[in-house]
């Protein structure tokens, strides 16, 4: 019977079921409304979900790096420490010390009292450093006992307004204390550096009474400037050795770790040759614009590619580094962008996750170019990029390391600063680098060199890059001494 049913009565009954129930009508409309509603609104909430996945990660790499530069710049703070210790002709660093972080537990351990109170301890430690050279020098000078001279200067800081101590997030006031540290240790070198070039003669102090300059800091300077004491040699001589006056070669140390830690002035880094294999390396000097790749052997170069040296490592006198992890591209800012800071600098993540170019986020990629040299991906324009890569060696050892790229670079070797690349007029701003026949096929695209020494094991190797237009890569190769 269903079957044989009139179709109009069945639209009467649809009319009448909605005479006499509007309001199923108006549900089944309303549902309609919500499932649109929901299939059109599906797909953003899906994707807002996706953005606060990649702003929680990007925030967690953040924090990881913040805490990897504190550890960094505590280890800096011991290193400073550890050189002024021995600068002052006293015992070598770690012996008998009896400063205020004396046992203290390691950066990061919870019994430290967390990184911002093991800086303090670092810091206090290198304020009685300074004490004991000030008093040192103070003895010889003025010809009294050490133990008096450094009472007297114990009695001077103690009626010093004491700056408060930094406060706030521990990130903060590490990198107060780090900038103390780094003021510290540049002071120092100024130090040694008079005693061993000579001080130039001030008439003025000549003049001054002993009181003219008000307490025993005010006497001591003009004592030292008028050349009593023997502090250096006057005629620009050779300084004395002892407590007070380090041969050159402690004043080398500072020297080095300077530059390590980036004191030094960019064009002291920059192009030319330099043989930084030893903790003697200072720098002094100017460098004037590169103009030429070195000149190389074609007969003698064997080139290879890899990042082992020794057994196992490719048979070569000319090693290409082609195999690095590489980040970016970050946003440039014109020709200061190679000063500019990005989160890599602080630490290496390798599993980080951060904001680059556009707001697009960026990771590390492995990448390894058969190709020289090496081109990191995806290119931009007005961007920078960091590579990283480690170096395996047998034995210690001292290898040049041949640097170039386009536009600019820097270069940390075993977390010390090695390479700023200058503003000179190179071959490949002339015409594009992939014609340059002879320098591509001797893994010659170079613009300056450094002699450095690989330990025995592992040796990293942070690479940054900005390109500005067009053609960007960067060349990175080993040779013996």
């Amino acid at each position: 019977m269903g079957a044989l049913a009139d179709p109009k009565l069945e639209r009467a009954s649809l009319r009448e079921l909605a005479l006499r129930r509007p309001w199923l009508l108006l549900s089944v409309a309303a549902h309609g409304v919500l499932l649109l509603a929901l299939i059109g609104a599906g797909p953003v909430r899906v994707e807002l979900r996706r953005d606060e996945g990649l702003r929680a990660q990007v925030n967690e790499s953040l924090q990881q790096t913040a805490r990897r530069e504190m550890q960094r710049q505590l280890r800096s703070m011991e290193e400073i420490r550890d050189a002024l210790e021995k600068s002052s002709g006293r015992a070598p660093a770690g012996e008998g010390r009896q400063d205020t972080d004396k046992g203290a537990p390691p950066a990061g351990d919870p019994a430290a009292g967390g990184p911002a109170q093991r800086a303090r301890q670092l810091m206090a430690a290198i304020g009685k450093v300074q004490q004991e050279v000030r008093a040192a020098e103070m003895a010889r000078v003025l010809g009294i006992p050490e133990k008096e001279a450094l009472r007297r200067v114990q009695a001077e800081e103690a009626n010093k307004p004491k700056p408060p101590l930094p406060k706030g997030r521990p990130e903060a006031v590490v990198a107060k204390l780090a900038a103390e540290a780094r003021s510290a240790l540049a002071q120092r070198r100024a130090q040694l550096m008079a005693q061993q070039q000579g001080v130039k003669l001030s008439q003025q102090g000549r003049q001054r009474g002993p009181g003219s300059r008000g307490g025993l800091g005010g006497q001591l300077a003009q004592t030292f400037q008028a050349g009593q004491g023997g502090l250096g040699a006057m005629n620009g001589g050779a300084a004395t050795n002892g407590p007070g006056g380090q041969s050159a070669s402690l004043g080398g140390r500072l020297d080095a770790l300077a530059s390590g830690l980036g004191m030094n002035t960019p064009s002291a880094l920059a192009g030319s040759s330099l043989d930084m294999s030893s903790e003697g390396f200072s720098d002094q000097r100017r460098y004037g614009e590169f103009l030429a790749p070195p000149v190389v052997d074609a007969a003698a170069a064997r080139t290879g590619a890899g990042r082992t040296l020794g057994r196992g490592g490719s048979y070569a006198n000319r090693i290409y580094l082609n195999t690095w992890y590489v980040i970016g591209p970050f946003a440039g800012r014109g020709r200061d962008s190679i000063e500019a800071v990005h989160p890599p600098e602080r630490g290496i993540d390798l599993d980080a996750v951060y904001y680059g170019k556009n707001d697009e986020p960026v990771r590390w990629i492995w990448q390894q170019d058969a190709d020289y040299p090496f081109v990191p991906r995806p290119r931009a324009e007005s961007a920078v990029y960091y590579a990283y890569t480690e170096v395996m060696v047998e034995e210690d050892t001292d290898m040049w390391m041949h640097i170039g790229g386009d536009d600019d670079t820097k270069l940390w070797f075993n977390e010390r600063l090695v390479w700023t690349s200058g503003d000179g007029d190179k071959p490949w701003y002339r015409q594009p680098y992939y014609t340059l026949d002879t320098q591509m096929a001797l893994l010659n695209l170079t613009e300056g060199q450094r002699k450095l020494h690989f330990h025995k094991g592992r040796n990293t190797i942070l690479l940054k890059l900005y390109n500005g237009t067009n053609l960007m890569f960067f060349s990175v190769v080993l040779t013996p001494p």
